[in-house]
């Protein structure tokens, strides 16, 4: 594991989309998985504009959503669905031939686990993945206490988690549980980007880097991670005794 302190959420941003560049050129055909939430908008919106600047190619990268609200359209703005798309696979000009979202309208919750789980398989493995952290420590929708053997799966969601997803919605919308991919499938990303910013974040960010490792914190996991980085602002970073 490393971890990269920066002065501000600019910096650290920058710093972010330029792994992320650089992950492509080595590799064109990278298997990428992307997160939502505040914390990558910076780096995404950097990511394409970089991409552009430097002619990086992403149409033969395949990219993978690390989790969803279940039971929210697609088209809804504010699912990780819609976030994705417009942050990230349109700009950088990925087609809907390489990419593979989890489906928030399935009535079928352990075939589509199943769907996303031989998909990874198939494809090699994921080569890049980028998750934010929950302030109660969450990596996508594994929560505290997830098991963390689990592949996808589906996931009872914590009040922070319902209370933080509501700001996402332009209106009240009805959310409970989520599907996401299982912190298994995290730690066997090659490389695993985790990033932080404010510090709301600089309690949650000091257990998970220098308290013990505990599914109580799943982000705590990336301590055992050999390609795990830690990208902070120093905000996030504050709390840390290192």
């Amino acid at each position: 594991m490393e971890i990269k302190i920066f002065d501000d959420y600019e910096r650290m941003s920058s710093a972010a989309a330029d792994l992320i560049i650089d992950i492509v050129k080595r590799n064109p055909v990278a298997v990428l998985c992307f997160a939502t939430g505040n914390t990558p908008v910076l780096t995404y919106k950097l990511l394409a504009e970089k991409a552009k600047e430097e002619k990086i190619d992403f149409s033969k990268c395949f990219c993978i959503g690390l989790d969803e609200w279940l039971g929210v359209s697609p088209d809804k703005s504010g699912s990780c669905h819609y976030t994705l798309y417009h942050q990230v696979f349109r700009p950088l000009g990925i087609k809907d031939s390489q990419i593979h979202l989890f489906n928030a309208m399935t009535k079928d919750i352990e075939s589509e686990c199943k769907k996303m789980n031989e998909l990874i398989e198939k494809v090699g493995g994921i080569d890049f993945l980028l998750a934010g952290v929950g302030v109660n420590g969450h990596i996508g929708f594994n929560e505290p206490g997830a098991d963390v053997s689990l592949l996808a799966h589906d996931q009872e969601l914590h009040d922070t988690t319902l209370s933080s997803g509501q700001n996402y919605f332009s209106e009240p919308t009805p959310i409970k549980k989520g599907i996401t991919l299982g912190m298994a499938q995290v730690m066997k990303a090659r490389k695993f980007l985790l990033l932080a910013n404010g510090i709301k974040k600089a309690p949650i960010m000091k257990q998970a880097l220098e308290a013990n490792i505990t599914n109580n914190v799943p982000a705590s996991f990336i301590q055992q991670h050999a390609g795990g980085i830690v990208i902070l602002n120093k905000e996030a970073a504050s709390a840390l005794s290192k």
